[in-house]
């Protein structure tokens, strides 16, 4: 009987395999939530309760897999994510229906622009000029989609969904700085969003389909492709896990067009195409560079 060993080539082709499928997982996220078909604050409330009971049964199994144990609330840092989550649950479902797909995945899209700001800001981190320049050609894409937003009628959506890439990057840079896990702070964040929602939701006239759409979204899609992006860096490099991530960028565009009928605005395109070429050319950057010895300066982080 022969010995068998696993190599990096192994390790790699696993991590290529589990980020592909936990960003494709996420690109169905919006997709499903239209299918639900239902008032922003019923759909807060019910995607909210599910996903916290679905984040809480998830850190229950892992639970005996971690020595030690991870705390529900990871102090200060936690506490900050979960605020910052809650914040983002409640825009992201108010953005779903005030804007359209596209718009919301280019603009969310900024997220990782965001983090490089805050970690310069907040954790006094070096940018290089190579991301400052990232930096201004992305929000000048979104500053094209939230213009147009202004005539076609989707700017409150758009800037709702400017809020939610704002509260995703407060929420990593709190994980960042406090070095601890998070996953419980966004479930915190899910159940405090459908507290909230509640006084407004009407949960009983969601029909049985509805809550189907829902139950698959928030106890399948999100909760599996949360579990496999956070896997994938063990085997990958961050940039190339990053740049999986531009996976929402083209097929939930792409899926709300086969199921909905649903296209971008011309100038939307535009400025969703010089932000996804914007981070893709800074993604190749970050790995060409991402083995270079040395201490390297803060780079754009996808969540």
């Amino acid at each position: 009987m022969g010995l068998t060993f696993q190599s990096a080539g192994d390790d790699h082709r696993r991590g290529l395999l589990l980020t592909a499928i936990g960003a494709v997982l996420f690109t169905f996220d919006v997709p499903l939530i239209r299918l639900a078909a239902s008032d922003k604050w019923t759909l807060m409330f019910a995607r909210g309760l599910l996903l916290f009971l679905a984040m809480t049964v998830l850190w229950l199994i892992f639970q005996r897999g971690w020595r030690g144990g991870v705390t529900y609330i990871s102090g200060i840092g936690g506490i900050i994510a979960a605020i910052s989550s809650t914040l983002a649950n409640l825009m992201f479902l108010a953005a779903v229906t005030e804007t359209t797909a596209a718009n919301l995945v280019f603009i969310i899209a900024l997220n990782p622009v965001i983090c490089a700001l805050l970690a310069w800001m907040v954790l006094r981190e070096r940018v290089a000029w190579q991301t400052w320049i990232a930096i201004v050609l992305a929000l000048t894409g979104v500053g094209i989609i939230v213009w147009n937003g202004l005539t076609v009628g989707t700017f409150e959506g758009d800037l709702l969904a400017f809020g939610v890439a704002t509260c995703m990057a407060i929420t990593l840079t709190a994980a960042r700085w406090s070095g601890k896990n998070i996953m419980t702070s966004l479930a915190i964040g899910a159940l405090v969003s459908a507290c909230i929602s509640a006084f407004w939701a009407q949960p009983a006239a969601l029909p049985a389909v509805s809550w189907g759409w829902l139950a698959v979204n928030a106890l399948l899609i999100v909760p599996v492709a949360m579990a496999l992006l956070a896997l994938g860096p063990r085997y990958l490099p961050a940039p190339e896990v990053a740049m999986f991530f531009l996976l929402e960028l083209i097929l939930t565009p792409f899926w709300m067009w086969l199921a909905f009928g649903e296209l971008p605005t011309r100038e939307a395109l535009v400025g969703g195409i010089i932000v996804f070429l914007t981070l893709l050319g800074h993604s190749i950057w970050r790995l060409s560079t991402a083995a270079r010895p040395g201490t390297r300066p803060v780079q754009m982080t996808a969540m």
